[in-house]
């Protein structure tokens, strides 16, 4: 059905680069994302981090628009606050694995071309939710995803046990990190919001953050 109804990456990049990406239409990345270059400089997007069997780990899943992700690589890894020609949420490191992710289960896999999507090991230490993966040292970032809906609705949270507010803290990062939709805000009294796009979203995310990041009693109100 998808391979009837879609176009492939090799027809879509094409039209869809200008849109994507931020820089300009005529540098080395974009003609090779519009070209769909597997032997081109990496260019690659982040747009989730899936939590891990390890606790507090994450897989960074997306999709690689140009060249070849491999174990191994160093590339730079840009935040969506990174500005070409600053160092401001720019990080070069080595990517320590690639996974190709199935469902619930993930199989390790040496390299992954463009046009396919695929996880990674390491990165999630450096972005936060998103965020854009390239070889080129003049790479320009992908435009941030935009959602239909709004995180409005809103929770205060609060330990039972005031000596398990590290706890909290650091769940509420996890929480923030695993959800691309979810807003944890310390108040300025204090107070920590989490707001979500509606009810159930809002309710699920609390289960998440008693249950699986926090793993603490709390009170919400």
């Amino acid at each position: 059905m998808i391979t009837m109804y879609l176009p492939s990456p090799v027809t879509s990049q094409r039209y869809r680069v200008e849109l994507l990406y931020e820089g300009p239409t005529d540098d080395e990345v974009a003609i090779s994302m519009k070209a769909c270059n597997s032997k081109g400089p990496l260019m690659m997007y982040v747009s989730k981090m899936v939590p891990t069997s390890d606790k507090g780990r994450f897989f960074a899943f997306g999709r690689v628009f140009a060249g070849t992700v491999k174990t191994g690589i160093k590339c730079r890894i840009m935040g969506p606050n990174f500005t070409p020609g600053k160092k401001e949420d720019l990080y070069e490191k080595n990517i320590q694995r690639t996974i190709l992710m199935m469902g619930r289960y993930t199989e390790p896999i040496e390299d992954v071309p463009c046009g396919n999507i695929c996880g990674l090991v390491g990165v999630d230490q450096y972005l936060i939710k998103t965020g854009t993966l390239s070889t080129y040292k003049d790479a320009h970032n992908f435009r941030t995803m935009k959602f239909s809906v709004s995180p409005v609705v809103r929770v205060a949270v609060e330990c039972k046990n005031p000596s398990d507010l590290p706890k909290l803290v650091e769940g509420l990062k996890r929480l923030a990190k695993s959800d691309p939709m979810v807003q944890c805000i310390i108040e300025e009294t204090g107070e920590h919001i989490i707001a979500g796009a509606g009810e159930l979203h809002l309710e699920i995310c609390l289960k998440d953050l008693e249950e699986d990041h926090a793993c603490i009693p709390l009170k919400k109100s």
